[in-house]
């Protein structure tokens, strides 16, 4: 397994930990007397909130067919990856006061749901990879306990 590959499959999860805990609290968007709190200036989530998700979903979904199969698609992979990225930045550029509370507690979830599951994922099929590769048994030992298998 090359690093390019490690990366496609962890920088996703590390991106969407770092998008969680970025929000402000009701406190800090309610401090100004003639701004409305961000929760009142959205009336319905921004596209992109579900677009994330869904993306999010699938993405957990092809991971999960990928270990059954015990065949790793590196390309297909990539492209949820680029795309996790580039929405997580668009969302990340609107901001709470844009997407309204709401919205960006959504997302912050979708990030805090998605992350582990898709990282412990990425794991399972870097040993996949591994395994074929002829790595070192004891390693492999090491990283199944820490994945639980």
């Amino acid at each position: 397994m090359n690093m390019k590959t490690n990366h496609a499959i962890m920088l996703p999860a590390l991106l969407m930990l770092s998008a969680c805990g970025g929000g402000t609290s009701t406190q800090e968007t309610s401090d100004t007397p003639n701004d409305p709190p961000a929760v009142e200036a959205a009336t319905q989530c921004d596209p992109l909130v579900g677009e994330f998700r869904d993306l999010m979903a699938d993405y957990e979904a092809g991971l999960k067919d990928m270990v059954a199969a015990k065949k790793v698609d590196e390309a297909r992979q990539q492209e949820w990856s680029s795309r996790a990225n580039e929405l997580s930045e668009r969302i990340k550029v609107k901001g709470e006061r844009e997407l309204g509370l709401k919205c960006w507690q959504e997302f912050n979830t979708i990030g805090q749901e998605y992350a582990p599951r898709i990282a412990d994922l990425g794991m399972k099929l870097a040993m996949l990879q591994m395994e074929g590769k002829g790595i070192d048994p004891a390693m492999m030992e090491q990283m199944k306990k820490a994945t639980g298998q």
